[in-house]
């Protein structure tokens, strides 16, 4: 019987095949998460706009600056510029009005003088979320809007607040006083909003009952599907270290005679480095959100029962040896 055996330099091709394979596929993954980054802020991103039939109008930019899942707030410059018989220039009303929005921090009204230059304000508005969540965490918000400027009194008028502004975030209500809006004109708005937050993604919508009543921009926040992506791969690492320590206790333990003492310090290690890997994840909560439970939490227990079993093992294996 003649056994044939496969040449040598036929199982070299193969193998070197095989490197050239994986390698390409490796390139492959790394150029392509490169140029998906390139648009990453384009799919994160959020650009509104609204505009109002009436030529008489205040036109509101909201540019917003800052998320804070952790505080619960969320940061915007507002800038308003005068249009049609309401400006006297592009930044000067030529009536006085008065802006109302649901401001968190500080001051709620707003009031710009006749004849005087409209400067940027900035607001802090409320988020309604469950940080715990991370990395599925969302938040949803309003902006309120309202500008006024003091009625003629063949003007009179009560403006009314739409159903669901009683309802917004705790916070986050636009509360107008009735006799004020009596003595004033409600002035028609045109909004515009850009937001774009690194490792946050937006969605929203501007919500209004007509051109002449209170303008609400309702925004819906998560986190950026690179976020999402990063914090997973993070945890199947952590799981992954976790479980491959634990093999190697169980081998190291179960392998005859002698004793490897290898395992003990690297479960020593990865104790204090799985808290530095996980707090890799951007913008990661405390300890305890939903991300924890998934790996941390549990890879944490087995490297601390394995680095218990193997000085276990060992104490009781140095008695038995002469």
């Amino acid at each position: 019987m003649t056994i044939t055996r496969e040449p040598e330099t036929t199982r070299k091709k193969i193998g070197r095949f095989k490197k050239m394979a994986l390698f390409a596929i490796l390139a492959f993954v790394y150029c392509f998460v490169l140029l998906r980054s390139l648009n990453e802020g384009s799919r994160r991103s959020l650009q509104l706009r609204d505009d109002t039939d009436a030529a008489d109008h205040i036109a509101i930019s909201v540019l917003v600056t800052g998320v804070n899942p952790a505080t619960q707030e969320l940061t915007a410059q507002i800038g308003l510029q005068p249009q049609g018989a309401l400006a006297q220039d592009e930044v000067t009303p030529s009536v006085d009005l008065e802006l109302l929005t649901n401001n968190v921090r500080s001051q709620q009204q707003f009031d710009f003088p006749k004849a005087k230059r409209m400067n940027r304000i900035e607001a802090v508005f409320p988020l309604n979320g469950e940080l715990n969540k991370y990395p599925f965490d969302h938040y949803s918000t309003t902006l309120w809007f309202l500008i006024t400027t003091p009625a003629r009194k063949a003007e009179s008028q009560t403006a009314k607040i739409p159903e669901g502004a009683e309802q917004a975030a705790p916070g986050g209500q636009l509360v107008v006083g009735t006799t004020a809006l009596q003595q004033s004109t409600t002035v028609p708005l045109t909004i515009s909003l850009s937001a774009s937050t690194p490792g946050i993604k937006f969605d929203g919508s501007v919500s209004r009952e007509s051109s002449r009543k209170v303008t609400g921009v309702k925004l819906k926040i998560r986190r950026a599907d690179s976020v999402i992506t990063v914090s997973f791969l993070l945890m199947m690492l952590m799981s992954g270290l976790a479980l491959s320590l634990l093999a190697m206790v169980v081998k190291a333990t179960t392998s005859g005679p002698k004793f490897d003492l290898v395992p003990l310090s690297f479960s020593i290690s990865l104790i204090f480095g799985l808290p530095a890997l996980r707090n890799v994840q951007p913008g990661v909560p405390p300890v305890g959100a939903f991300g924890d439970y998934v790996s941390f939490i549990w890879a944490e227990i087995i490297v601390g029962l394995s680095a218990i079993i193997v000085i276990w093992t060992w104490l009781l294996h140095s008695h038995e040896e002469p």
